[in-house]
């Protein structure tokens, strides 16, 4: 049921009144011009407690002054055309003879009531400044450009332009407009290290360049391509510190490392047919980046295609928003299961994102097909749930499984699964203060469907004491998860003006298996980054960590970063 306070009721009388005059025709406005309601209330501010007063409003020159001297310039008659959308009540040929009470009357709003003040103006304290501007300009004057670094290569519109977009070419239809850019952007980083990790000493000054290429064709249409010069096969150039004395190792490399197109199928099918986009379907084919679940599922640059299916929803099963990929790898597929050769395996799989059940559920299904020997051929199985808890703790929940090679127990290299457990804690602070606790327990060979050279291992994400740095070779615990359990604790200091990161963490892990070469017991693990940006291109980073392993030498290091984006 609608419920209307006094204030409301009273303004809904009079517009429907009206509305009422405005919508009859001309020939019937003599029977409807006898309705006016003639007196009105107003609140006589001098007099709070006295009953309020009534007075006639025949013209706009009948209105008393105004009961707020430091308003004279509000217009009562002005004020209530603009509130009722009606016409002047100075305005004789409308609204004549019948009182307010009659109206309602006879509108069968008798029984609705007002207060004194419905049609007062609202009242501001004396010390308001609404009559001063300078307070409004200030939003604006005080606004100053935020310091941005441009790319190396900009052709066409400035990436960080300011204005309108410019109307795009009609080269791909005129619902799909051209609008030719390219880039060459990236960033460069330097480290040097000191320490041991779990393949020997590791003293080295290193650099790696990343350079990202980006011809842009239509808002949805592009060509891109990735490059690092200064680095082959997870190896960057460096200076090496061996003995007292220095090893330069010279590292080229002028491969793409990821080269694809991108676009829409349902864009260019508009813009080739002179429609709308009748369907999203983006799609990508060449060598192409993949990266699922944070990249512990997968992340590696392959050669093959993918489409999605987006901005789904389903009634029946109850998922507010899902979408759907579907990818396909022909070669350059990275993993531990087929060993060195990243030309053995091929990947086809999919993988869908699903919003339901006041979490995010992640899923996906790869075959990887060995071209040499199908008995080394395997499933590739995982889903993921993520929810926030009592608004306190945010969790998730992954889970991935490998089945199905035939191969004597020695030679098996995917098999088994890994559960990870991540959680972190929503505190008064929840931009600035992060802690956080990450599980897992793995058991066999557990294997992502694909890991690049520079992505290390697949507990990266369970904390730092796992996650190399993918340029000095810094020291971490076994990352592999194969047969072994184990976690992090640790805490996320961000500062007030999120410019700065401290990370402090503490880690263990164990074996329960035999199968791991480098588990021969309990391993402990204590770490700690700290980063802060020396201008709005340049940071630099700091780590420490130090690892305690039962049976095998103990890892450690210590190093410095610099980073310059551009």
């Amino acid at each position: 049921m609608l419920r209307f306070n006094s204030s409301c009721q009273c303004t809904f009388a009079l517009c429907v009144a009206v509305f009422a005059t405005a919508m009859t025709p001309a020939n019937s406005l003599a029977q409807t011009a006898r309705l006016r309601p003639q007196r009105l209330p107003l609140v006589q501010p001098e007099s709070p407690a006295s009953p309020p007063t009534t007075i006639a409003v025949d013209t706009a020159d009948d209105l008393p002054p105004s009961p707020f001297p430091e308003r004279q310039d509000f217009n009562y008659a002005g004020h209530a055309n603009v509130a009722l959308g009606s016409p002047s009540f100075a305005d004789h040929s409308i609204l004549e003879e019948e009182s307010a009470a009659d109206f309602a009357k006879s509108a069968g709003l008798e029984n609705l009531s007002h207060f004194a003040n419905d049609f007062s103006p609202t009242p501001l304290p004396q010390e308001s400044n609404w009559h001063d501007g300078s307070r409004e300009q200030w939003v604006y004057d005080a606004k100053a450009a935020v310091p941005t670094q441009s790319p190396w290569i900009e052709w066409g519109r400035t990436f960080y332009g300011p204005g309108i977009t410019p109307r795009g070419k009609n080269w791909f239809g005129s619902t799909n407009l051209a609008r030719p850019e390219f880039y060459l952007y990236g960033d460069f980083r330097s480290g040097i290290i000191t320490g041991r990790n779990a393949a020997g000493r590791t003293d080295n000054w290193a650099s790696r360049l990343n350079l990202d290429l980006d011809l842009r064709l239509t808002d949805s249409e592009r060509f891109h391509g990735f490059i690092g010069p200064l680095d082959r096969n997870g190896q960057f150039n460096r200076v090496d510190f061996q003995d007292g004395k220095f090893d330069y190792q010279g590292v080229f490399d002028p491969n793409f490392v990821t080269a694809f197109f991108e676009g829409d199928l349902g864009a260019m099918w508009g813009g080739f047919h002179g429609k709308s986009s009748p369907a999203e379907m983006p799609v990508t084919i060449g060598l192409i980046p993949l990266l699922f679940q944070n990249g512990i599922w997968m992340e590696d640059a392959v050669t093959g295609a993918a489409f999605a299916i987006p901005a789904r929803h389903s009634r029946a099963l109850n998922w507010a928003n899902f979408d759907w990929t579907f990818f396909a790898a022909i070669d350059q597929v990275n993993s531990n299961a087929f060993g060195t050769d990243k030309h053995a395996a091929q990947a086809f799989g999919t993988a869908c994102f699903i919003e339901a059940y006041g979490g995010y559920i992640e899923a996906g299904y790869a075959f990887l097909r060995d071209r040499n020997d199908s008995r080394r051929s395997y499933h590739n199985m995982t889903v993921s749930f993520t929810k926030r808890y009592l608004d306190r703790i945010s969790n998730s929940l992954r889970l991935i499984i490998n089945t199905g090679q035939n191969l004597p127990d020695a030679d098996v290299t995917a098999d088994g699964g890994l559960f990870l457990w991540e959680n972190s804690l929503i505190t008064s602070s929840p931009l600035t203060v992060v802690p956080y606790a990450n599980f897992f327990y793995g058991w066999g060979r557990p294997q992502s469907v694909a890991r690049a050279g520079g992505s290390g291992g697949v507990l990266r994400n369970t904390g730092i004491n796992f996650d190399t740095d993918g340029l000095n070779g810094f020291a971490t615990l076994d990352p592999t998860g194969f047969d072994t359990v184990g976690g992090s604790i640790g805490i996320d200091l961000i500062g007030n003006q999120l410019d700065r990161q401290l990370l402090l963490e503490a880690s263990y892990l164990t074996e329960h298996g035999d199968s791991n070469p480098f588990v021969q017991g309990d391993q402990f693990g204590l770490g700690t980054r700290y980063q802060f940006p020396v201008s709005n291109r340049t940071l630099l980073r700091f780590d420490v960590m130090h690892g305690w392993r039962s049976d095998l030498p103990n890892v450690y290091g210590t190093r410095m970063e610099y980073r310059w984006k551009f």
